[in-house]
């Protein structure tokens, strides 16, 4: 799916606006992120939405599913809203993903792209298990996130990173946490999931990868 399919989503939003929502397309795989939503999935839910770049993704690529969007930043959710006027399945919530989660669910997918690095790591870890415990049984998680390998990919996504959040202030986060594939894994399954991994970096300047858990059910329980 081109971009094109997407940018008319954008056409009311500001030059610096549109600017970024198409720089995020084409230097992250939001397309194959979107990919890994299973088949029988009714509804996503994606934390730390920004203005909805992958949540338009996701609607356009899979025009079945009810996407919402959840931010607690006011401007990047309203930027977000104007994209999703006049349009079913699909909106943004003003809120802390934290609290979101809390109050929420069972969720059938809960995804969360490019956004745990601004949270320290025992923060990340703390969301994840939040989100597991409120799946449905079968029910999964889908992490994006930029690794700490290779070096030097690491380093540019981190100066990159580094720019937005505190030069420029287009980020908001407690800082720039780059963590292994593997430390996410074992969070998640510890907190119950089967975990699939996958490497996202080939073609791209970041350390692009993935995972997603499936939320395993109790013996007997049906999963769907």
């Amino acid at each position: 799916m081109p971009y094109a399919d997407v940018a008319p989503y954008y056409k009311s939003l500001t030059v610096s606006q549109k600017l970024h929502a198409r720089v995020r397309y084409a230097t992250a795989p939001l397309e194959r992120v979107a990919a890994l939503i299973p088949p029988g999935a009714g509804s996503v839910v994606e934390l730390g939405c920004s203005a909805g770049v992958f949540a338009n993704v996701l609607k356009a690529r899979r025009p079945e599913l009810d996407v919402v969007g959840v931010d607690a930043a006011e401007n990047k959710i309203a930027a977000a809203r104007k994209t999703a006027a006049g349009r079913r399945g699909i909106k943004f919530v003003l809120d802390d993903a934290f609290a979101y989660v809390e109050r929420h669910g069972p969720f059938d997918v809960v995804a969360v792209v490019d956004m745990l690095y601004l949270l320290a790591p025992e923060r990340q870890d703390e969301l994840i298990r939040l989100a597991a415990a409120r799946l449905r049984p079968g029910g999964y998680i889908i992490i994006k996130e930029m690794t700490d390998q290779p070096g030097w990919k690491r380093r540019w996504c981190a100066f990159q990173e580094w720019l937005a959040v505190r030069v420029i202030g287009l980020t908001e986060g407690a800082g720039i946490y780059l963590r292994s594939g593997r430390d996410y894994q074992v969070v998640m399954e510890d907190a119950g999931l089967a975990v699939e991994t996958f490497d996202l970096s080939r073609g791209y300047l970041y350390p692009h990868f993935a995972l997603r858990g499936r939320k395993v059910a109790p013996a007997g329980m049906p999963t769907t």
